[in-house]
């Protein structure tokens, strides 16, 4: 594929994510998990057997703070804190907003599900009202990691939505759809989505408290 082929790719995943939030005659979110700190939905994908799954919290964080702590680059904040994520590469940059990633994840459900790695097309937007990731698994000829079995990510991202008249507060919506393939049954599957997404949010929120970058 050219860098063309995979911005026309990626712009088209970022339209869908777009769509999963705002068509809500479409798309019929069913609570899986909820606490005062954040809410797990989801709905039947369109893709495979499984679910898509939408993760929303709120942080008294700028966008830009937030965005920056969970963007998947092998430099950032996210290796830090995110405790289910082993290893994040680039595995090319294609412009300086799209480019190709691989991610390795930890075993999941006690050992039940083994460590998975992934290799995403990702593009970065900015806009007035929310900061994204954008991405989708591609084809690629970089060898998965030892030990690994190479999943597969149907669109998905991170969108950092800006609060009107007040900088130091956002919204982060995880989007995610992923068929970790293998021989995993459907039913540990759907019980171990909800709770690593939950995970995701509490971490985070801890690991902002810490560095002290929660406005009071």
């Amino acid at each position: 594929m050219t860098t063309e082929d995979y911005r026309d790719k990626a712009s088209k995943v970022a339209e869908e994510l777009q769509e999963y939030l705002n068509n809500t005659d479409k798309y019929k979110w069913e609570v899986a998990k909820e606490t005062k700190d954040f809410k797990i939905s989801c709905v039947k994908s369109e893709y495979f057997s499984g679910h898509l799954y939408k993760g929303e919290a709120e942080y008294n964080v700028p966008p830009k703070t937030v965005f920056e702590y969970v963007e998947p680059l092998p430099e950032g904040p996210r290796m830090k804190w995110d405790k289910n994520m082993k290893k994040i590469e680039v595995l090319k940059w294609l412009d300086k907003d799209l480019r190709l990633n691989r991610a390795c994840t930890s075993s999941a459900c006690m050992g039940l599900i083994s460590p998975r790695d992934f290799v995403d097309l990702i593009v970065t937007k900015e806009t007035d009202t929310y900061l994204s990731t954008n991405a989708t698994s591609v084809d690629h000829t970089n060898g998965q990691e030892n030990g690994h079995v190479r999943g597969w990510n149907w669109p998905c991202g991170m969108i950092v939505h800006k609060v009107p008249d007040n900088p130091n507060k956002c919204k982060l919506v995880s989007l995610i759809q992923p068929d970790i393939k293998g021989m995993v049954p459907k039913n540990l599957t759907d019980a171990a989505i909800p709770g690593s997404m939950a995970e995701f949010f509490t971490n985070l929120g801890n690991a902002l408290k810490e560095d002290g970058k929660v406005v009071s």
